[in-house]
């Protein structure tokens, strides 16, 4: 009878217990984000993509109402900050400024640790730039057209100065020798500096590069502009048409940069860095500072981000081949 009297006692009590704690307020997990957002850039600091992500960082940790941490970390072609952010926790806390690289490494590095998107969760599109087609100013040709007629006149004689191996540069050279049925050298240099520095200089005949990296040797007439490899002609030089414009259908050639977050990060917490990224590059500000690299500032939706990487990862495979890569 006693043993039937305590069971009853601790039943009744453990249903009260349990009552009593149904009854308690519930209370919801802190919302994203409670801490600093990092953006992680896979090149040293001081580069075009450093540039870019910090001209609009401020108006990102604004919208999102916490820090933002910039941290560089090169090397590998971007391969050592891709995989850090690949291998990173998915809670929206670690992030990554992506460029072209994302999708040219799966064609130009053997045994990736990372794939490219099925790691990732793209978030947006942020920026795209076309390269200036740039000659020696005594070079006999001043058109697509010309360069084209005399590549052909001269197979193997004409040469391209790019800024490395996989670098835009060079695959925009290697799309446009294919392109147009050329047999021109494509050689490759430690940087766009020296790249640029010897076509001015008069010892390579052209070269693809960034208008703020050459605008300088344009305004001083070492250089000539011959296209935009974009489907837009450049801001700073709208009189450059571009190679589509000359007689190559189709021709597209573009530096992009988008941001990421690692696979697996709650569709919640993408949506709000999506909404905040959209807000900081509507700022007119924002894009003023941008204007001096002559690029097209546009947003895309995650799904749009997505189909867009998957697009440029087949497209370089079908281009990249180890012919096209210079002897090591």
């Amino acid at each position: 009878m006693k043993k039937v009297q305590l069971l009853y006692s601790l039943t009744r009590r453990t249903l009260c217990a349990a009552l009593a704690a149904a009854a308690l307020p519930v209370f919801a997990a802190d919302p994203w984000p409670t801490r600093p957002v990092r953006i992680v850039v896979p090149f040293a600091a001081g580069g075009g993509g450093d540039f870019i992500v910090r001209s609009w960082a401020e108006n990102f940790s604004a919208a999102l109402g916490q820090p933002v941490v910039i941290e560089n970390r090169g090397g590998g072609n971007t391969v050592t900050g891709s995989e850090f952010v690949a291998r990173a926790t998915p809670d929206g806390y670690t992030l990554l400024f992506a460029s072209t690289a994302l999708s040219t490494n799966p064609s130009l590095v053997p045994n990736l640790k990372y794939r490219t998107p099925e790691d990732f969760a793209p978030i947006s599109l942020v920026i795209s730039y076309p390269f200036a087609m740039v000659a020696r100013t005594t070079l006999e040709a001043n058109s697509v057209q010309e360069v084209i007629a005399l590549a052909k006149k001269n197979p193997g004689k004409l040469n391209i100065s790019t800024s490395g191996d996989g670098s835009g540069a060079h695959l925009a050279a290697e799309l446009f020798k294919e392109a147009t049925g050329t047999n021109i050298q494509t050689i490759p240099y430690r940087g766009a500096g020296p790249a640029i520095s010897d076509v001015a200089a008069g010892h390579i005949d052209l070269t693809f590069t960034g208008m703020s990296q050459v605008q300088p040797l344009i305004d001083a007439k070492r250089v000539k502009v011959i296209a935009s490899t974009g489907q837009y002609r450049l801001k700073s030089a709208p009189d450059a048409r571009t190679v589509a414009e000359q007689g190559v259908p189709g021709f597209n050639a573009v530096v992009w940069w988008g941001l990421l977050a690692p696979a697996g990060t709650p569709k919640d917490v993408v949506d709000k860095i999506h909404q905040a990224l959209r807000t900081s590059l509507a700022d007119p500000e924002v894009k003023k500072r941008l204007a001096v690299i002559d690029g097209d500032v546009r947003t895309s939706s995650p799904q749009e981000f997505e189909s867009f990487i998957r697009d440029e990862v087949v497209r370089w495979k079908r281009l990249i081949k180890p012919s096209t890569m210079a002897p090591r």
